[in-house]
């Protein structure tokens, strides 16, 4: 390469199963480590959760909540939920005579009666009285970054509580009065439409409280909803699940984390009306795509980690434009030099497409590199005409 001898070692990736990799003498815990560039730096304990039971079943939706009873169910929601079952999953009511039974048969309750997890999210009168930090946090920032207003720091805030169903549409109606509307006449009637389509708002939102984490190391974790002027960043706790990656997320397969929770939440009605949040069909991604592009936007940016799930839909209409070369300037101004893979973890591209767009860009004369291609301690800097 450029007159140099190069070797290449290719590691194959570990099985799932197997994950984490660690030093055996310090533990999974104190031993696992993730690459950034040449530091080994050891991962959070979420993070060797979040890999541990990746592709692995998880029934914490199925567990009972400790202290709960039936009356900890919203009574009418339930006869609501039970009426569209005998609709859209009869056989599931079959031989059921009594509430209990239809409940049970729902997932509301276990065989013992209890209340699952699955049921206080989709039905519960107050489900934040027995998991507290499990909301949504929706935050209207100033600018395209936290703390760019300086000591103003929020222009609008919203803690969105409830059940599920109540949280997502609380969110999009938090998030929708803080975007633009634009008003196009169709013959005599003027159709007003959200600056972002309101069902991609609305797809991102419940994905995120539907496919996230809900065990108990991670129900003291809520779900970030941030509004800049330039797009909305969606994060929730967990990462990919069931063998997903971040290239295999367009391919239209639903793998659910939650099974239990993703069947309930397709019987719950909206409170708004707007249906079941959750079809468990894998449609909802190639929907958001198709969407985002009809309306002249850029396509969402996924950006899964080991324990957390972030969706990035940018505000602005474009003309053809990279965001991702966007991500790296962005985070080339705010943290000064970074390698490869520092800037892959912290804009949420692959490692690759860190590597062709800091190219163009160093190209384009927008970058420079710190030292020779060679170097273990090549980084990347803004070049001094773009400072």
């Amino acid at each position: 390469l450029q007159g140099t001898v190069v070797l290449v070692i290719t590691i194959e990736e570990l099985d799932p199963s197997s994950k984490p990799c660690y030093v055996i003498e310090r533990g999974a815990q104190g031993g696992s480590y993730k690459r950034i560039d040449d530091k080994d730096v050891p991962l959070s304990s979420t993070e060797v959760l979040a890999l541990a039971s990746y592709g692995r079943a998880t029934p914490s939706d199925r567990d009972a909540v400790p202290g709960t009873s039936v009356g900890d169910l919203d009574e009418s929601l339930v006869d609501r939920t039970i009426e569209r079952a005998y609709s859209l999953t009869p056989r599931a009511m079959r031989g059921a005579t009594d509430k209990k039974t239809k409940m049970e048969r729902l997932n509301l309750l276990d065989f013992q009666g209890n209340v699952t997890k699955a049921g206080l999210l989709a039905a519960g009168v107050y489900p934040q009285q027995f998991y507290p930090k499990l909301f949504i946090d929706v935050a209207v920032h100033a600018g395209t970054q936290k703390g760019a207003a300086g000591p103003l720091r929020f222009m609008d805030r919203t803690v969105c509580e409830g059940t599920l169903g109540e949280m997502i549409s609380d969110t999009v109606a938090a998030v929708a009065k803080n975007l633009r509307r634009t008003s196009t006449v169709q013959g005599i009637s003027r159709i007003d439409s959200l600056e972002i389509p309101e069902e991609v708002l609305r797809e991102a939102v419940a994905n995120a409280v539907i496919h996230r984490e809900y065990g108990d190391r991670f129900c003291g974790q809520s779900i970030a909803v941030d509004v800049f002027d330039d797009r909305i960043e969606v994060t929730n706790p967990g990462g990919l699940y069931g063998g997903k990656t971040r290239e295999s997320l367009f391919d239209g397969s639903s793998r659910c984390r939650n099974a239990t929770l993703v069947k309930l939440m397709s019987i719950v009605p909206l409170p708004d009306g707007a249906g079941s949040p959750a079809e468990g069909n894998g449609s909802g991604i190639p929907m958001m795509l198709d969407a985002m592009r009809a309306h002249g936007l850029a396509e969402p940016l996924f950006c899964p980690g080991f324990d957390r799930f972030k969706v990035v839909l940018y505000r602005s209409k474009i003309e053809p434009v990279d965001h991702g070369g966007d991500l790296i300037m962005t985070a080339l101004k705010r943290y000064g030099e970074l390698g490869t893979r520092e800037l892959a973890e912290r804009t949420g591209l692959t490692v690759s497409q860190v590597r062709a767009r800091v190219n163009a860009l160093i190209e384009q004369g927008e970058l420079e590199p710190t030292a020779p291609l060679t170097s273990r301690n090549r980084k990347y800097r803004l070049s001094e005409r773009v400072e």
